[in-house]
């Protein structure tokens, strides 16, 4: 009863907002994914071109965009609440899991935004409960149950592998801590072994097609390490440096879960090493520091775990529902406030303007003088790919007509080449070509390269090389997205040094 309450109102609240702003950079990506069916793409398994190809028939439409994420994140509380009420806990430990996991400001984002990690928390914590469930019936010796939990578990892991690759770091982080304990004994069944066998003839597809194209995720993953600029305000969560970076990591623990929840996920951790009736869970909390201290020796960004908390909040609920009564509600209650007070960062409810003056309120932005801005980096992400769009095409209908025929619009990466597929024609605009990620795959359309638009300053000094003329045309500025980026520049770029089926291999490059 409890989590189908807290699914409800979790729905509901994505619902209320998910259309209010714009598409996100990475959106605007899948969309185009999404017109290019296939088992793989460069950066990314297909499960988000595909849910973004289900809003095809609308134009896209944010909501519908968005529809599954928001179906994700209402499961991921219905899950949280369920493995709660399965190891005990009562209405108290049964609220406080759902809450913490509903309101957590990573969990509402994702909710709201179709990514590759929208689905990461919903199959984590499935992955977990069927641990859990596996482990319950070990216990009762019952095979029948068994199977129907190892067959879910298989199921979760293809789910989540499709949808992006690092649940391969839950499995192990599991499976190590499974081998750890006494709970090691589920492993003498055949059935391990069929679930093993069934994720790999499910993934099977998937990986040929990386392995045909010759592995281009490492390289991705390669390129993304390397590529980790600060925000235009200032701040830094993600580091080359390996010991910094780990600092940051944790940090960002706190932050993307609401820091007055960590006492409950901690007690996750701890209490089934305390707790003699939750002993059996102590495969969870070995498995997540084998999670995280690989996340860190690979110097992941901070989000690459937050799929593992919805289960740690309900094992922690049940840990602290045992605690003095005022213990628990003053937590409670604490937890519940700040959320509410951050809830405008995490999900837009407010105006976008309304949310920098609301940002403002609290010394977030504005301060020593400086304008207020938009200081959210997510949100900053959904502003001016309509605007980028028009200033393109206010370049490219300068040119000669005969011209324009020949002219490609040449976007250095797949957010700004997403935008002028899906916004450009309306204004004449032809689709784009990029260099990045999958856009390298689709190749150069057939033009020549002898004009080429070019968008945005990354590759700009590569161009240059192959162009002997280059001139700035005009710069593209959205004052909502300052945090994340500068305005983007629209150069023109004249007499190549070869054709650009030649230059394109060059200009290839795979990573965020």
């Amino acid at each position: 009863m409890i989590e189908g309450i807290f699914a409800v109102v979790t729905e509901l609240l994505h619902l209320g907002t998910a259309w209010r702003y714009g598409y996100f950079r990475d959106e605007l990506y899948f969309i185009a994914c999404s017109k290019h069916l296939a088992w793989g793409y460069v950066d990314q398994p297909p499960l988000v071109a595909a849910a973004a190809y289900l809003s095809a028939a609308s134009g896209y439409q944010l909501l519908l965009l968005r529809l599954l994420p928001i179906v994700a994140a209402a499961l991921t509380v219905y899950l949280s609440v369920a493995i709660a009420h399965e190891l005990g806990g009562g209405r108290f430990a049964q609220t406080l899991a759902g809450c913490a996991t509903m309101l957590a400001p990573a969990y509402l984002l994702l909710g709201n935004t179709l990514t590759t990690t929208s689905f990461e928390p919903l199959t984590w914590t499935l992955v977990i409960y069927a641990c859990v469930r596996i482990v319950s019936n070990a216990e009762r010796r019952d095979p029948k149950h068994a199977r129907q939990w190892w067959m879910l578990l298989a199921a979760a892991v293809v789910a989540g592998a499709y949808a992006k690759y690092s649940i391969a770091l839950l499995a192990a982080g599991l499976f190590v801590g499974l081998l750890a304990t006494r709970e090691r004994v589920i492993f003498r069944s055949v059935w391990p072994l069929i679930a093993l066998l069934t994720i790999a003839v499910a993934l099977f597809p998937n990986l040929a097609w990386q392995a045909e194209h010759g592995w281009p995720i490492v390289e991705v993953l390669r390129g993304d390490a390397v590529h980790r600029p600060g925000f235009q305000n200032g701040v830094t969560l993600e580091y080359r440096s390996l010991a910094t970076n780990a600092g940051a990591f944790a940090l960002e623990q706190l932050l993307y879960l609401n820091p007055l929840a960590a006492p409950v996920w901690i007690a996750g951790l701890i209490a089934p090493f305390v707790l003699r009736s939750i002993r059996d869970l102590r495969f969870v909390g070995i498995g997540y520091a084998v999670v995280f201290a690989v996340a860190v020796a690979l110097g992941a960004k901070g989000y690459y775990v937050v799929g593992i908390y919805g289960a740690l909040f309900a094992i922690g609920a049940v840990a602290i529902e045992r605690a003095p009564r005022w213990a628990g509600a003053t937590l409670f209650a604490a937890m519940f406030a700040l959320a509410l007070v951050a809830l405008p960062l995490a999900l837009p409810v407010l105006p976008v303007d309304g949310l920098i003056a609301y940002s403002k309120t609290f010394g977030l932005t504005g301060s020593d003088g400086q304008p207020a801005r938009l200081i959210q980096p997510i949100f900053a992400e959904e502003f001016g790919w309509q605007r980028l769009a028009r200033d393109v095409a206010s370049v490219y209908h300068q040119l000669p007509a005969d011209t324009r025929k020949r002219t490609a619009v040449y976007a250095d990466t797949y957010a700004d080449a997403g935008a002028i597929d899906l916004f450009g024609p309306a204004y004449g605009l032809p689709l784009a070509i990029s260099s990045q990620n999958n856009y390298y795959l689709w190749g150069t359309h057939g033009y020549d390269g002898s004009t080429l638009i070019a968008i945005g300053a990354t590759r700009i000094d590569l161009l240059r090389k192959y162009y002997r003329s280059v001139t700035l045309a005009r710069t593209s500025t959205e004052p909502y997205k300052w945090v994340v980026e500068g305005p983007s520049p629209i150069y023109v770029c004249r007499n190549p040094v070869a054709p650009l089926s030649e230059i394109w291999p060059k200009l290839r490059w795979y990573g965020a």
